[in-house]
């Protein structure tokens, strides 16, 4: 797989890690931007959430199945498949699902800054189920990053009404699953590996989202076809591909380098929201994305090794979901 993401030229080791974090940040940042048009498009949260599962779903499949040709994965499967598959599930459908329905009410930028949060919910976790102590600074800088998405919210509720509580809290639900599901597959990824964990995750929670869909009664004639090409970006250009870059990056540069280059992912879809969505951006928007970068990096800053695993790298996101990653260094290898 790297050597297909190579590029030709005389390009150092670390300039090549950096371009692909930066590339799959940004198609990672347009996921919400997408997901908006697709509800402008006529699109509901089921009916989005299954055409990015359908069109990023055959590719994890595949990976799956050339994992599973060597006997001792297969045989990690038979032990430790099961563990995966509910695991993902957790993370790239309920993540997925409450992420989606955040956007039908909320602004791209919010849902974003929101998301971008889940390392607090990651400290929280570990101190209370893992018994770790934070180190210090931490509870202040989660304190700012909130305070900046407290600014968003008192302007964006002027213009977009009462709905934007409902769309506040499905988006913190997904950020609390997500930081849920990277705590609880540290585990069984030390027994998997990221690459078959995170596929048999994918492949999972796939299979349970297109059941969704059909439990739902929904039907496919109902579907424009503007709305399923945008669902099959939103699987390939904002699941499968970003997800290869991130482990290409990842090869090539350490976690913590991976993180701060994803930290741009807020900014980038602040742009995409402005100059797709129309979306206002103004002094409040300015003040809140600088404080949620700025706490999620603070907070991020020299954990301990365990951690370092768990919170470094923003971007996979939910997205759900985004994303479609395991944690930090292990987390985008499939």
């Amino acid at each position: 797989m790297e050597q297909d993401l190579a590029p030709g030229s005389t390009l150092s080791v670390d300039k090549q890690g950096i371009i692909y974090a930066l590339i799959g940040t940004v198609f990672f940042s347009l996921k919400p931007v997408l997901i908006k048009i697709a509800y402008q498009l006529g699109g509901d949260a089921v009916t989005i959430m299954s055409l990015r599962a359908a069109s990023s779903l055959p590719f994890y499949l595949l990976i799956l199945c050339w994992l599973l040709r060597g006997s001792g994965q297969r045989q990690k499967t038979l032990c430790y498949g099961w563990q995966a598959m509910l695991i993902g599930i957790l993370g790239y459908y309920f993540a997925s699902l409450f992420d989606i329905l955040a956007l039908e009410s909320i602004s791209a930028q919010l849902e974003r800054l929101l998301l971008f949060m889940y390392p607090s919910f990651v400290v929280l976790i570990s101190m209370l189920v893992l018994k770790e102590t934070p180190k210090a600074g931490t509870f202040l800088s989660i304190l700012l990053g909130y305070l900046g998405i407290a600014l968003i919210v008192a302007h964006d509720i002027q213009h977009l009404g009462d709905d934007i509580w409902l769309g506040s809290l499905y988006a913190l639900l997904s950020a609390m699953i997500f930081a849920t599901y990277l705590v609880l597959s540290k585990r069984v990824i030390s027994q998997l590996g990221s690459q078959l964990f995170t596929s048999l995750g994918m492949t999972s929670a796939g299979i349970v989202i297109l059941l969704h869909f059909q439990w739902s009664g929904a039907q496919l004639s109902t579907i424009s076809l503007d709305l399923a090409l945008l669902g099959i970006a939103l699987g390939f250009f904002c699941t499968v591909l970003p997800s290869y870059l991130i482990a290409a990056a990842m090869a090539r540069l350490t976690p913590s380098a991976v993180s701060l280059t994803s930290n741009i992912g807020p900014a980038m879809t602040a742009v995409f929201a402005i100059t797709i969505l129309d979306e206002s951006f103004t002094i409040y928007h300015l003040l809140g994305i600088t404080l949620v970068v700025f706490a999620v990096i603070q907070v991020n800053r020299k954990p301990k090794a365990d951690r370092t695993q768990l919170t470094s790298s923003a971007e996979e996101n939910l997205s759900g979901q985004d994303k479609a990653t395991s944690p930090a260094k292990t987390k985008t290898e499939a």
